[in-house]
């Protein structure tokens, strides 16, 4: 059996295969988790712990602005792969064309938006000696912004080939060229220099990104210009019901940024920015390591699929040491992001960081159910999710950070991350009729569950207890 499987690696990592997308995923996910987090060092070293607040502040309420984007872009790989199956080889240059296009057009919209509303509405979140830098930021915000969008678009374009490795390499080059840039030009310009480095790393996907698409994509030219009325009404009614989901996603970062702004200023905003980013790019190496299972998923023929079923319950189970080793790594990694970044122990970043990773860690548990109901285009119980977090923060904001402060706004924070991963689990197992899969996975999920609750527990203790 050993000799089997050791003679099976070639087969497992060949080129498109579901094993290679996974690792280069990951390979991706902790390359850019480095260079973000040099990134701010240098940032927050040059320009100050309240500026670096200011332009997550700003980036935060453009995202908001984006809720009118449904171009589907963010969604491109399921309509790739579903192109590449058919029997029109010009169907995926279409769609890639149209949606392309559709998001360059609404992206600049919104962002002309956001330049003629930026006088009227800084003046109501930002502090008036920041004001100044706020209004000089935003050609930046607004062009990443614009580029952000085109660089998602493309990137799922390479997804939905089933090629994650290579879309990997292209933000892998994204991501140093930002941090290139950042050495280069945040110690003689600050933020500015940092949100230069931002619109350069988005051009850079856009580029190499499109350039790996045509590749995979026949027909595909230099330039999007074919704009196709029946591939916008596929992709438009799919992205209308995913930016309801996206819809609560963008309101649980920005309204909890703006809450802790609220309870105590940008710098209580760039901790939560720490402590979230820390938790949440560890997440993200499993996230983006199971991203592949959209498309994989997409291509099997439905729930009934005994293939879909023993796929869905394998990726359970691994879901389960995913989950735990995110909690133990972010868990470790806190005291030295403080120290590099901050260049002390700030106990208060550190009980942050212990209670946000128990919210995002014990999410993970449900990640292959999360992107089963995406690649099946079954989207309402991961909607009901989004929005369980989401209102989480409405309530924190309104009922307990009067009571009891910032600690308040986390509880409520934590509270929704738990639920909703409770609503992904029970809804789409409903959905999929896994409960039987629920149930044989029973012991890893609430084993993981309690084991990362204790883990988080403690380092909450230790770091209250280091405050005192």
């Amino acid at each position: 059996m050993i000799v089997a499987s050791v003679r099976s690696l070639p087969a497992r990592f060949t080129p498109g295969s579901l094993s290679r997308n996974s690792l280069f995923a990951l390979g991706q996910s902790l390359t850019v988790g480095v260079c973000v987090f040099l990134a701010y060092r240098l940032v927050i070293t040059h320009a100050g712990l309240e500026r670096f607040g200011l332009w997550s502040l700003l980036l935060a309420g453009s995202s908001m602005a984006r809720i009118g984007d449904i171009s589907g872009g963010g969604a491109l790989a399921r309509f790739v792969a579903a192109a590449l199956r058919g029997d029109d080889p010009q169907r995926s240059s279409f769609v890639v064309h149209t949606v392309i296009l559709t998001s360059l057009a609404l992206n600049a919209a919104i962002a002309l938006a956001v330049w003629v509303a930026a006088p009227l509405a800084l003046p109501l979140f930002v502090a008036p000696t920041l004001l100044v830098e706020a209004h000089a930021l935003m050609p930046y915000v607004v062009a990443s912004m614009v580029l952000s969008a085109l660089a998602a678009a493309v990137t799922s374009g390479i997804d939905g080939a089933q090629r994650a490795d290579q879309r990997a390499l292209v933000v892998v080059a994204g991501a140093l060229v930002f941090f290139g840039a950042c050495i280069l030009l945040v110690p003689r310009q600050g933020v500015f220099g940092f949100g230069v480095a931002q619109v350069l790393q988005q051009a850079t996907v856009i580029v190499l990104g499109w350039l790996v698409l045509r590749r995979h994509v026949a027909d595909l030219g230099w330039l999007p210009r074919r704009w196709r009325r029946d591939a916008f009404a596929e992709t438009t009614g799919y992205a209308v019901k995913l930016n309801a989901i996206g819809l609560t996603g963008l309101m649980f970062e920005p309204l909890a940024k703006f809450a802790f702004n609220h309870a105590a200023g940008p710098g209580l905003v760039a901790l939560y920015e720490l402590a979230s980013r820390l938790v949440v790019q560890v997440r993200g190496l499993v996230v983006s390591a199971a991203m592949p299972l959209v498309p994989a998923f997409a291509a099997r023929t439905g729930t009934s699929d005994p293939a879909f079923q023993q796929m869905l319950e394998r990726a359970t189970r691994i879901a389960n040491p995913a989950a735990i080793g995110t909690a133990v790594v972010t868990l470790a990694g806190a005291p030295v992001m403080s120290l590099v970044v901050l260049g002390r122990i700030s106990p208060d970043l550190l009980a942050m960081n212990a209670a946000l990773t128990a919210g995002w860690s014990i999410n993970i548990l449900v990640v292959p159910i999360y992107f089963a109901a995406q690649g099946l285009g079954i989207l309402r119980w991961n909607f009901a999710s989004h929005a369980a977090i989401a209102l989480s923060v409405l309530i924190g904001t309104f009922l307990l950070v009067p009571a009891f402060g910032p600690p308040g706004l986390v509880s409520a924070i934590v509270m929704g991350l738990t639920s909703s991963m409770l609503i992904v689990l029970f809804g789409n197992a409903h959905a999929f009729d896994a409960m039987g899969m629920v149930r044989r996975c029973g012991v890893h999920l609430l084993g993981g569950s309690v084991t990362i609750a204790m883990l988080c527990s403690v380092a909450l203790v230790l770091a209250l207890l280091t405050r005192v």
